[in-house]
């Protein structure tokens, strides 16, 4: 049976994608309204707004619906993370990448999108959870990505948690590049940042098995798409395990270039862990940075990732394939 959506809340991020989300939210409402649905818009300003917005006014809603980017999406759904019995989530993209978008086949078209979310069906996702040591907040980053609080900080994400090379591109990357160049100001980003890869020293824990070593990246994943660059095959969305993947150090800098390409190019590599997992535990000597979701979310020594299975009810068109 269809789901029949009498109320939406409508958590708007204005900042997001290159012309702002205003108008398209605007569209949104008007077409949601074209079918029943009586609406209430609530903007963000800040850092942990939407999340903040959803956990103290969605349960008065039948759906809740995140404009912006992936990172604000990440926000809503870690508000209603909090909720007993959270409604169900609908996304508009408008941000630079959108990996999720990508991964669900969302539309963008605010009119379609409405749509699609009035029409189409609830497919409960996982969520992962990040916890661990004491967060510590950095001081060298943009402003307006860093929090003035941990507490700020994502605890939750929709589709990638990760460490090591590019992971700061995601929110590294000016405001002002965003706007002006989109996806292709994180593309810049990352190439500038070659030249800072190094690898970590880490104790990895997947599922109880140690797969400790070097690495210069690590990610925790449950998405098709990260970056808008890099696919991933077979991953499933409800079955309670993440993709892990961790990618050993190449020999000299010449590599790099040769691994990334087998990165984009999907293929098998003895440089590249790759394995499915409910909990993975990450322990550094000195404090790292990971990336929630395409956000800042703090450093720490100890990083404690697990799956929380079909956690949240995103309206897509049609489920996921491969």
């Amino acid at each position: 049976m269809r789901d029949i959506f009498k109320t939406a809340l409508i958590i708007v991020n204005p900042q997001a994608g290159r012309h702002g989300s205003n108008d398209a939210a605007e569209q949104l409402i008007q077409e949601l309204q074209n079918g029943g649905v009586r609406t209430c818009k609530r903007r963000t300003t800040g850092i942990s707004d939407a999340r903040d917005i959803a956990f103290h006014e969605a349960e008065k809603y039948d759906l809740v619906v995140a404009c912006g980017g992936d990172g604000t999406l990440s926000e809503v759904v870690s508000g209603l993370m909090r909720l007993e019995s959270p409604p169900p989530v609908g996304f508009l993209p408008v941000g630079s990448t959108c990996d999720v978008a990508r991964t669900f086949n969302l539309s963008s078209n605010p009119k379609q999108a409405a749509r699609e979310m009035l029409h189409g069906v609830s497919f409960a996702i996982d969520i992962g959870r990040v916890s661990g040591s004491a967060p510590l907040l950095r001081s060298d980053l943009p402003k307006g990505v860093v929090p003035e609080h941990e507490e700020q900080l994502p605890d939750y994400f929709t589709y990638i948690a990760s460490f090591g090379a590019f992971t700061e591109t995601s929110y590294a990357t000016r405001r002002t590049l965003k706007k002006r160049f989109g996806h292709l100001a994180y593309v810049w980003t990352g190439l500038q940042s070659v030249k800072d890869i190094a690898p970590m020293e880490v104790n990895v824990t997947i599922d109880g098995v140690d797969y400790s070593g070097s690495y210069i990246f690590g990610g925790i994943i449950n998405s098709f798409s990260v970056g808008g660059m890099i696919r991933l095959e077979d991953v499933i969305f409800d079955d309670g395990l993440f993709e892990v993947m961790l990618v050993k150090p190449p020999q000299n800098v010449g590599q790099i270039a040769k691994l990334l390409s087998r990165l984009l190019q999907r293929k098998r590599t003895n440089a590249i862990i790759s394995k499915k997992a409910r909990e993975v535990i990450f322990t550094f000597k000195e404090p790292v940075s990971f990336t929630v979701d395409g956000e800042y979310g703090g450093s720490r020594t100890r990083w404690h990732v697990y799956n929380v299975p079909s956690a949240i009810k995103l309206r897509v068109d049609h489920p996921p394939t491969s």
